[in-house]
């Protein structure tokens, strides 16, 4: 959608378009904007922007191990290499490319936000053509972890969402933390009926985000341990992001092992023609 970034990019860039850097990754990493002790921002925009600050200003890349566990215990691995870069309009595009196992090497998804829509696209080794992916697969789960790619769209901060509202602070883990609410818009094909965020008063990074489905059932929950957050030069950076399925008892770990949120990333990685080229 730095910190086990994916998951997302921005967990929340703007909590109206909640980014995530995990997803990948992709990286709620940033600045330092609200000091420990400092007074609670008093409005919905003010909160947005403070997420925003903890954000990288024009790209990043990331290596991030993606650890998948079912409901036996048993573990499967996999490690990417996330891009993320914003175009010159504001809009965002994230390439995702597997580089281990050996079996999955080369399997890459490529994400492009324009301004009315999300192209997604996946290039499979086995296949060796890249497809687009349609609506119809928008739940389907990315690359074996309990990401769809509805939540990649959402986690790398692609998605907008149709309402999103402050709900009154709480305390988590004994922190003081903002609440937002999202919901998609009225008769969007997500899986979710709302989206709520726990942000952290002091870090401005999204602690906790639920998820849930229509039914109003809390489906998933993402969580961003404090004690695996880094502070670099460019701010705090999540190490760690456990996205956790409740219905189907698995989860997912998406561990940040590198992250320069000062890269060159050219533009060129983010096309269908290269996507297919680079897989060969």
């Amino acid at each position: 959608m730095r910190a086990a970034t994916l998951v997302l990019r921005r967990i929340a860039c703007r909590l109206g378009r909640m980014r995530a850097s995990v997803l990948v990754p992709v990286a709620l990493a940033g600045s330092l904007t609200a000091a420990v002790g400092a007074p609670a921002l008093e409005t919905l925009d003010e909160i947005e922007a403070c997420v925003r600050a903890n954000l990288p200003a024009k790209a990043s890349v990331q290596t991030v191990i993606l650890r998948s566990v079912d409901r036996t215990g048993e573990e499967t691995d996999s490690t990417a290499i996330i891009h993320w870069k914003k175009s010159d309009d504001g809009y965002s595009r994230v390439l995702m490319r597997i580089t281990d196992p050996p079996l999955r090497r080369g399997s890459a998804l490529l994400a492009i936000q324009s301004e009315d829509r999300v192209e997604m696209f996946m290039y499979l080794p086995e296949l060796r053509r890249v497809r687009r992916v349609n609506k119809h697969s928008l739940q389907g789960a990315v690359f074996g972890t309990d990401l769809t790619y509805e939540d990649f769209e959402r986690f790398a901060g692609l998605l907008e969402e149709a309402e999103t509202k402050r709900l009154p602070d709480e305390t988590l883990d004994g922190r003081p933390v903002y609440v937002i609410e999202a919901r998609p818009a009225l008769g969007a094909e997500s899986e979710y009926e709302r989206v709520v965020s726990y942000v952290d008063h002091a870090r401005c990074i999204p602690l906790r985000v639920e998820l849930f489905e229509r039914s109003n059932q809390l489906r998933k929950t993402v969580t961003l341990p404090l004690d695996h957050m880094t502070e670099e030069p460019s701010g705090w950076v999540p190490r760690l992001v456990r996205v956790a399925d409740l219905v189907d008892e698995t989860h997912t770990l998406l561990i940040v092992d590198e992250i320069d949120t000062a890269a060159e990333v050219p533009d060129r990685i983010f096309s269908v023609r290269q996507l297919e080229r680079e897989g060969h």
